[in-house]
């Protein structure tokens, strides 16, 4: 090889030394390690929810037929049994007396049967038959006294009229089975909530809960888990949760809430970076800044903060967001930062 060979091959070696030595130190520069630090960590699985009275009933009709009176409106308050409204029982009504007249004769008839049979002027199967005919007749009495009061939709609790399911006129047809009223107490209000069942196992009746309602945005709002559902939607994969609330809440009846209910909460949790973590592991940073990847127990997760319950000790840096592409013992150029 000539001098002027060897001189540019030297170069060339130098240079390539040179490139792998810049790509070594700087391929990961500007990399931010921090240590944990010691803060409140919240657990919470979040639901969302409507706010309803904790008894309420939804009063419907059993039969068809048209509305002869509307007796309340919405917002009265009505006491348990009383009349919500009435539906034509002219029908009705005229069964109910035509039987009551039967009833007179029949039971008139069954006495004198039995007066004729103690003289011994009838039989025994004439005044069997009067009698029958006196009790078939009185229970069919009792039925179409029964198919009367269908007509009188009627409250089934005490408390007030929050809604109608429509907007009801004297002269509408309603059918079996149609919604017509909801009534219920005001003052005693909770959440009913749904919560993925994913979430469910870890909700426990008494768990403090968070709610938030837009029309108290800025107010910080309790309530406690006061009910679960044993059996969930199966096609909407949830459970049912109620949380009670206090008797001078601002919230009112037919309210959506966001809801965060507190499973787990500690004082003193070791937290880090949320964006230290990679497949459930951190990078250390140890001494000549080479980094070690160790695994970890993660807790409550937070946008920015995530709790460790077990792989760290406290006082080890380590990075605050690690390359995908870092390796076992490699040395990178790291910034510490004091949180």
């Amino acid at each position: 090889m000539t001098r002027r060979g060897m001189i540019i091959g030297a170069g060339l070696v130098c240079l390539a030394l040179f490139a792998g030595g810049f790509f070594f130190f700087f391929s990961h520069s500007s990399l931010v390690a921090v240590q944990p630090q010691r803060g409140p960590a919240v657990e919470a699985v979040y639901a969302t929810g409507t706010v309803e009275p904790v008894q309420v009933a939804r009063i419907g009709a059993k039969i068809s037929g048209r509305i002869e009176q509307l007796l309340v409106q919405e917002g009265d308050t009505v006491v348990e049994g009383e009349v919500l409204a009435i539906l034509d029982n002219r029908e009705a009504s005229a069964a109910v007396r035509e039987l009551e007249a039967k009833l007179s004769y029949a039971e008139a008839e069954a006495d004198r049967y039995r007066r004729l049979y103690r003289s011994g002027n009838t039989s025994a199967a004439a005044k069997e038959q009067a009698e029958s005919t006196y009790r078939s007749t009185q229970a069919a009495l009792e039925a179409a006294r029964a198919r009367l009061q269908e007509h009188f939709l009627r409250a089934a609790i005490s408390g007030d009229v929050m809604r109608s399911e429509q907007q009801l006129d004297v002269g509408d047809l309603v059918s079996p089975g149609q919604l017509l009223f909801v009534v219920g107490d005001p003052a005693r209000l909770w959440v009913e909530a749904e919560v993925d069942e994913e979430d469910i196992p870890r909700v426990k009746v008494g768990q403090r809960a968070l709610i938030r309602a837009d029309a108290f945005s800025d107010q910080p709002l309790e309530g406690r888990v006061r009910k679960i559902t044993p059996f969930g939607d199966p096609v909407a994969r949830t459970y049912r949760v109620h949380i009670g609330l206090p008797n001078d809440t601002p919230l009112l009846s037919g309210m959506t809430t966001e809801i965060n209910i507190i499973v787990q909460q500690e004082e003193n949790a070791l937290l880090i970076p949320s964006g230290a973590i990679r497949d459930g592991a951190v990078w250390i940073v140890s001494e000549g800044d080479t980094v070690s990847r160790r695994e970890i127990e993660e807790g409550a997760r937070g946008a920015s903060l995530t709790e460790v319950r077990s792989g760290l000790e406290g006082g080890e840096w380590l990075l605050a967001d690690p390359p995908e592409d870092l390796e076992e013992g490699e040395r990178v150029s790291v910034t510490r930062e004091s949180r």
